[in-house]
């Protein structure tokens, strides 16, 4: 019987060689199809703008690369040499850097752009929805998906929002944002939703002189004297601030009008009484007959764009701006989801020229509003690490420098006991900061220092100085602290 021999065992040079190959191979057939994610143009490159070489690589190993978690903060494309099979992963896309390169003797390359994530539009609220509204249901789909049928061109006309039902991989496209339907609905049982609010990408220029803008952070139920002392919560985003430009721990709201928010809010946003501004109570049907400082803003510069983020449904409707451009309603308390729609704002090439951003948490309506109360400071502490946030976003911005943003913090009352509404010293005690010089240094503040030994009313706290600050007439009772100014 013959027997074969047996075939000689590759050798350790060939056997390594083999499975280098191999894996080369499994890589590219596993990762096909993330070359969906790019825009192929090809005979085409970038010239220049290289920023890592990758040899022995197919396209899908390139987009590979360019899509991992290492290069997604700043790969956008890249160029693959087809015959000697390397690419180019470069941070720039062909409209930064001239446009492509046709060419190139014999037309070796190919472009590959990554598409833009259309989520990128979007602002995310989880476990949240619109209550109705919706205008179309798409099925067997991905945020993703939601996102780009929002936006491309058969809906663009009307689409604002969608719902994303996330076991059922299903979204409802809607022609409303919450702002405009009474807010989200955030009780939905098992919590199905995601609410998906498009956002105005790069924005609109600021109109204003000095790229002058307004940051108003509104903390409901903060007394004056519960921050900014020795013996006051630790507040460093409220005191960065304060130290930085200059506080009033002392403005007092109430006397004509009740010390709740309502008439409160409704003062420090007009620069006015209630008996003026007719806003006695928190009825949601009370309109201010008198202007919202945001509106004279958008009065003496149209283009202005004027932005609200918070919960109370007053702040997000009778008491909003009349033409408040964007307006998020956040779920009951729910202060970093008000946070991160502030952040998303100033994460625009052009943020808003004033933003509205309000905290409820501290107005406790719980165990006492006094400043050494355990629980009530807690929650400043809570809200001054929202702050803080905001304050980061802000700073990052890429033109931070060359704009001029006066960040104001005040409150609409204090409190006494557990609850307000009276005419009691702590009940009327309210907080006044104002600074346009966060981080930069030798930067002439718009005032500073502690301006607490100056007597000032809620009407004189806020309306007066936005107004002064952006070199607007202020036509109220309102009147600004003879040290703050913007001429100084």
């Amino acid at each position: 019987m013959h027997v074969s021999s047996p075939s000689p065992s590759p050798s350790p040079v060939w056997r390594r060689a083999g499975l280098a190959l191999c894996a080369l191979w499994l890589a590219g057939f596993a990762s096909a199809g993330v070359l969906d994610a790019f825009v192929q143009t090809p005979n085409a490159a970038i010239p220049g703008h290289n920023r890592e070489r990758l040899h022995n690589a197919t396209p899908e190993m390139c987009a590979t690369a360019c899509t991992d978690s290492a290069r997604a903060g700043w790969c956008v494309s890249f160029d693959h040499q087809r015959a000697e099979q390397w690419c180019d992963l470069s941070d720039k896309r062909a409209a930064d850097a001239g446009g492509l390169k046709t060419d190139y003797p014999g037309n070796p390359y190919d472009h590959y752009s990554l598409r833009p994530d259309p989520l990128k539009a979007f602002y995310r609220t989880p476990d949240a929805a619109i209550s109705g509204y919706n205008s179309a249901h798409l099925s067997n789909v991905q945020p993703a998906d939601c996102a780009a049928a929002c936006t491309d061109t058969s809906r663009s006309g009307w689409c604002k929002s969608f719902d994303y039902y996330k076991s059922q991989q299903a979204c409802d496209l809607s022609d409303k944002r919450a702002g405009e339907v009474g807010g989200l609905k955030t009780s939905y049982a098992g919590n199905p939703y995601d609410h998906y609010a498009l956002i105005a990408g790069a924005g609109v220029p600021n109109p204003l002189p000095g790229n002058r803008h307004v940051l108003l952070i509104g903390i409901d139920g903060l007394r004056g004297d519960a921050v900014l002392c020795s013996t006051c919560v630790d507040t460093p985003a409220m005191a960065a601030l304060a130290y930085g430009g200059a506080y009033h721990r002392n403005v007092l709201a109430g006397g004509s009008q009740a010390t709740v928010s309502g008439p409160g809010w409704a003062s420090v946003f007009t620069g006015y009484w209630a008996d003026q501004h007719g806003v006695t109570g928190n009825g949601t049907g009370l309109v201010m007959g008198k202007p919202h400082v945001f509106d004279r803003i958008k009065t003496a510069y149209p283009t202005a764009t004027v932005a609200v983020a918070g919960d109370w449904f007053n702040i997000t409707h009778n008491l909003k701006p009349a033409g408040a451009d964007f307006v998020v309603a956040n779920a009951e308390k729910h202060s970093q989801q008000a946070t991160d729609a502030v952040k998303g704002w100033l994460a625009w090439e052009n943020a808003p020229t004033a933003i509205f951003y309000y905290l409820h948490n501290v107005d406790i309506h719980a165990a006492s509003y006094d400043p050494a109360n355990a629980l009530y400071r807690s929650k400043i502490a809570a809200e001054d690490a929202q702050i803080q946030q905001v304050l980061n976003a802000l700073a990052a911005r890429p033109n931070y420098a060359g704009e001029d943003w006066l960040i104001v913090i005040t409150s609409d009352h204090g409190g006494l006991g557990s609850g307000h509404g009276g005419q009691s010293a702590s009940e009327r005690n309210t907080l006044l900061v104002l600074n346009n010089s966060y981080l930069r240094s030798g930067k002439t503040p718009y005032c500073s220092g502690d301006l607490s030994g100056t007597p000032l009313t809620q009407i004189d706290g806020t309306t007066p100085h936005i107004l002064d600050f952006l070199g607007l007439a202020n036509p109220t009772p309102g009147r600004k602290h003879p040290a703050c100014g913007a001429g100084r």
